[in-house]
């Protein structure tokens, strides 16, 4: 080719004949610019294969092209012979270098906040992309170009160039700073992937400017440093490390598998083109042995990527079906309360009456009754008795698993609203034959905060059904207090059938009764002590069961907070 019309750069050898002299360029410079191009450009097509249709996708495979196109640029910038064709390249630097940072803030925002601009925003952006638009072919850009040296005079527009990669490195990071202050507040794993993303962009550009402006800097004062140019292109490396993990980790555009294999597809490129830029056996050894152990922990890592994700996706489906199923049992959960809740109101209605008529029958009401006659009608209210509290005991389990049971809170004297009850249900104990007692042993004021009628239905509850089961013998009731623990107890002890330990763990569960409870009462629903517990749990309060075993008696205990205060005088 005839090169004689031509300004050939100094560098290029005096016989050389053609347009690009590939000797010019040191073979380090292969290493570092080209590897990275095929690795950016790898991950831009995958990523855009898997989500076609995805904006941010293309901006993306946009950036890996640019910054492809400004590599080879660079390229061109140190292989070119005539004068003219790298003036031009290097015009172009600007353009590109300043795109590529505007579309990699573009890309975080768009990842992060998953909307696009606002039509105020790109007019924003349009307006700071102007002056490098519209002062790209002047003298601002590039004034001179030194054939001497081979290289073009920057002019200031590189200098608006550099603030605008320091202002957006700088957002970008002081951003990532946030978001981390966040996570440690929030304990939320769902910002990970955009404080990784920031990071590594802020990185990313801090590397790509920096090797540019110090090597800028350093010609100022007639420092040759332009080599440390080659460092710029290394940080899309960290940009693209940081992006293949937030694949694996967090399945970033659900691209999975393909992100482990490009990764180790880019790490396999990267290992083989040494081999074709080394000079020494040594080197080459070196890194034919790098290749080799490469290629089999890149088979391995891919194996066991893919069997993670194949698991990860089987736990996905029963995590779904897991929830769905679950979704369900809490609508039948639902329609279950609200079909106890509505049965309960319509069968209390009518029992109510059964009981009230049966009680007139059997005191003669409607006339004297034969013996027989009247203890079937005494029977019958008796029946309609337990079965008006099972009902209750329905009602109220209904009321606490919808979360609609309320509390008045007051404060009251815990020992009378005991001893009261006590003396109300003594009649009911002696007509089954069985003693019943009340102590109290109080130093304190016996005033308690709770709601009164919720903790009177406790204590009847548990006499309730310390008198199902026991048979014969004495219950026994004490009030008692503990000055220094602040506490003040109800103690219930009977002489009935016990429980085991097993049984002691279970009593307050719902629907559990002990072992041998159906040998002594048959009408219990196995609420009652769960309703109890639920409510003096809501009061803030405590109640548990004690037993030897079985045929030894049952002792329940129920804790409140005592209130400050003198004792009580009767």
């Amino acid at each position: 080719m005839d090169t004689s019309n031509l300004i050939i750069c100094t560098d290029a050898s005096p016989d050389f004949v053609g347009i690009f002299d590939l000797s010019i360029a040191p073979a380090m410079l292969y290493y570092s610019y080209i590897p990275i191009v095929f690795i950016s450009l790898l991950l831009g097509v995958f990523v855009l294969i898997q989500n076609r249709f995805s904006l941010i996708s293309k901006i993306l495979f946009l950036i890996t092209l640019l910054f492809s196109i400004f590599i080879a640029n660079e390229l061109l910038q140190w292989v070119a012979v005539p004068a003219g064709i790298m003036y031009f390249a290097w015009s172009l630097s600007l353009l590109l270098h300043f795109f590529i940072v505007l579309l990699t803030f573009y890309f975080v925002y768009l990842f992060i906040n998953k909307n696009d601009f606002s039509f105020s925003q790109k007019v924003l952006f349009m307006l700071v992309s102007l002056p490098a638009i519209l002062l790209l072919p002047t003298n601002l850009n590039v004034p001179a170009f030194d054939v001497d040296w081979c290289g073009a005079i920057t002019g200031p527009l590189w200098y608006y160039l550099y603030a605008f990669e320091i202002a957006t490195a700088t957002f970008l990071l002081s951003w990532g700073i946030k978001l981390i202050r966040k996570y440690y507040r929030l304990k939320d794993r769902a910002l990970l992937p955009s404080i990784y993303l920031l990071f590594g962009a802020s990185f990313f550009l801090f590397v790509f400017f920096g090797s540019y402006f110090v090597s800028e800097i350093a010609d100022l004062y007639e420092i040759n440093l332009y080599e440390f140019n080659f460092i710029g292109p290394s940080g899309m490396l960290i940009f693209i490390g940081v992006f293949s993990f937030m694949i694996v980790k967090f399945k970033t555009f659900n691209i999975k598998l393909l992100g482990a294999q490009a990764l180790v597809v880019a790490l396999w490129f990267l290992v083989d083109s040494l081999l074709f830029v080394a000079q020494s056996t040594t080197t080459r050894t070196v890194a034919g042995v790098t290749l080799l152990i490469t290629t089999i922990a890149g088979y391995f890592l891919v194996r066991s990527v893919k069997k993670e994700v194949q698991q990860r996706e089987e736990l996905e489906i029963l995590t779904d079906q897991l929830a769905k199923a679950n979704a369900r049992l809490k609508l039948l959960d639902k329609m279950k309360s609200e079909f106890v809740s509505i049965a309960s109101h319509q069968l209390r209605s009518p029992l109510t009456s059964i009981r009230g008529y049966a009680s007139m029958l059997a005191e003669g009401s409607y006339g004297r009754l034969p013996v027989k006659a009247q203890e079937a009608a005494a029977n019958i209210a008796d029946s309609s008795k337990y079965m008006a509290m099972s009902i209750e005991d329905y009602l109220n389990v209904s009321r606490i698993e919808a979360g609609n049971m309320k509390y008045e809170m007051s404060d009251f004297n815990l020992k009378d609203a005991a001893e009261k009850i006590v003396d109300e249900m003594r009649p009911v104990a002696m007509k089954k034959g069985l003693v019943m007692v009340f102590r109290s042993d109080c130093n304190g004021s016996n005033q308690i905060n709770a709601d009164i009628g919720k903790t009177r239905q406790v204590i009847m509850n548990l006499l309730d059904n310390s008198m199902k089961y026991t048979p014969k013998g004495t219950i026994t009731v004490v009030a008692h207090d503990d000055i220094k623990k602040k506490k003040m107890y109800v103690t219930i002890k009977d002489t009935g059938v016990g429980m085991s330990k097993e049984t002691q763990e279970e009593v307050f569960d719902k629907f559990v009764r002990a072992k041998n409870a159906n040998n002594i009462n048959v009408t219990g629903t196995g609420l009652g002590l769960f309703v109890a517990k639920k409510m003096v749990t809501e009061m803030k309060g405590r109640v548990w069961a004690e037993s030897e075993g079985e045929g030894t008696g049952s002792t329940f205990h129920i804790e409140f907070s005592l209130l400050p205060g003198k004792p009580s005088v009767r």
